[in-house]
């Protein structure tokens, strides 16, 4: 599925601006995909409306840092992520995708200057040596970070730079099975690769083209015999009928992976700001009950997300006793309830928690 011929498939235009002409990721991809032609532009606003769809690739150099700590919400805490762009929308087409709020320029971009890129990354590490703290780095924010990884190859690459400090976790975080282009990575520290999780039904239904969840837990085997950490992403956690069969069912067939290479599992439940419900259509989950946040992100009630919480919390921990299970963007009297203190309490959160 990540071969050659799948992105062949995939694009029908590609675009770039004269600033990437001439690096050498550039030239590989236009070498890779020359059944296309490739046609430049001042800028993205000057490709043609009929083109800004995502079959359209447009190839360009980041401008300033894209290198950021997560953003969090307003009233919930955060887990000091910091998120780096590489590829900036995704054609899987999940229902529910938080994108659809925000990304309003529909090709996908991706930032060629992946030197600048990992040199940004390299000083924003060296900076923070001396105080010592995890640091966390992910791609995942603005679009997968595994769909088009095997035509650019750039997670290689900061895997490796990664791989040469004892405290630093770079994740790539993927609703894919696209991992067998990194598994040969001979230096790869403390790489983790991420795999968001629903169940069955919820893939079949809501989460468009990605990689049926079994594919997933296939991929992170694998991923996990090559030497990398596993990270696993229940977000978001959906309410309905069969929701504890489901997710039971989910974890118990999650058995088959090491505990001892569980970098750590995050849980949220399905969230949605306005903008985002303006863009999806009248799907089920949208019916139950919410409330808004201080983030002005609309929520499943407390008593609901609280039982939630805890039914996948217990079930996780009766195969991943000491992983690092924690909530994304959650409130503090969340945290007290459904773990009975907050994360900087919890020796195994202590140092994600930990601001950096």
């Amino acid at each position: 599925m990540s071969s050659l011929s799948f992105y062949k498939k995939q694009f029908d235009h590609v675009y770039y601006t004269s600033d990437v002409k001439e690096l050498s990721s550039f030239k590989e991809v236009c070498q890779k995909l020359d059944h296309l032609e490739f046609q430049e532009v001042v800028s993205k606003e000057a490709i043609p409306p009929e083109h800004r769809n995502q079959r359209t690739l447009l190839l360009t150099a980041s401008r300033g840092q894209v290198l950021d700590h997560c953003p969090g919400s307003k009233g919930h805490l955060c887990c000091n992520y910091h998120t780096l762009d590489l590829y900036i929308g995704c054609t899987l087409g999940c229902s529910y995708c938080i994108m659809r709020s925000y990304l309003n320029f529909s090709p996908v971009i991706v930032n060629m200057n992946i030197e600048e890129i990992l040199q940004e990354v390299r000083c924003f590490i060296e900076a923070r040596q001396q105080e010592g703290k995890t640091i966390r780095i992910g791609t995942g924010e603005v679009g997968d970070s595994l769909l088009y990884d095997p035509l650019f190859g750039f997670s290689q690459r900061l895997y490796e730079l990664c791989a040469n400090y004892e405290n630093v976790y770079f994740e790539a975080k993927s609703k894919t099975d696209f991992v067998d282009h990194l598994l040969d990575i001979p230096e790869k520290g403390n790489g983790v690769i991420g795999f968001s999780m629903n169940p069955p039904s919820i893939g079949a239904s809501e989460e468009g083209t990605a990689a049926p969840v079994e594919k997933r837990i296939e991929a992170a085997l694998r991923a996990q015999k090559a030497g990398f950490l596993i990270a696993l992403h229940f977000d978001p956690i959906f309410y309905y009928a069969k929701w504890e069969q489901e997710y039971g069912d989910l974890i118990q067939s999650l058995s088959v992976l090491d505990p001892k290479a569980m970098a750590w599992i995050s849980m949220g439940t399905f969230r949605y700001t306005l903008g985002l419900k303006e863009n999806i259509a009248n799907r089920w989950y949208l019916w139950d009950e919410f409330v808004p946040g201080k983030d002005q992100k609309f929520r499943y009630i407390q008593k609901k997300r609280r039982e939630m919480y805890r039914f996948i919390r217990k079930n996780l921990e009766k195969h991943f006793l000491n992983a690092k299970i924690y909530m994304c963007m959650e409130s503090p009297a969340m945290w007290e309830g459904v773990f009975g203190k907050k994360p900087r309490k919890i020796p195994e959160l202590c140092a994600i928690f930990k601001a950096i």
